[in-house]
């Protein structure tokens, strides 16, 4: 089962997601946690990442992308994936559709603002971030 879940912060995205991946036995991909490895690893990919974020600039689409299609080729998505929050944009999804990634299913999980807003003032701040 090939899947993207989409949902704002505070509407219970990452909860739902690790359900979901571990019902399917599927891996849960997330664009941040595969920058952050990229980086560590040290790939071309996340070097180039580390550049436009050491710059304070957002990584671009492609970079983003090139990521994803890597990812989706490991063996442990053999059998499926979960896409985490991706596509963010029009120009992710298209770049998706043009990878000739079949995707089986799209979740928008949809919660009221106010309800977000509650959710989201009872979380965690890191002073030092």
């Amino acid at each position: 089962m090939r899947i993207i879940l989409l949902g704002s912060p505070g509407s219970g995205k990452g909860t739902q997601a690790q359900f979901i991946a571990e019902k399917y036995r599927i891996p849960q991909i997330s664009t941040g946690d595969m920058l952050r490895a990229a980086v560590r690893a040290g790939t071309p990919l996340g070097l180039a990442a580390k550049q436009v974020m050491d710059s304070g600039g957002l990584v671009s689409d492609d970079i983003i992308l090139g990521l994803i299609k890597e990812r989706i080729k490991h063996d442990d998505c053999a059998n499926g994936f979960l896409l985490d929050g991706f596509p963010r944009t029009i120009a992710q999804a298209e770049g998706l559709k043009a990878m000739d990634v079949a995707i089986d299913t799209v979740i928008e999980i949809v919660v009221d603002d106010e309800q977000i807003v509650k959710r989201m003032a009872g979380r965690r701040v890191h002073l030092q971030s």
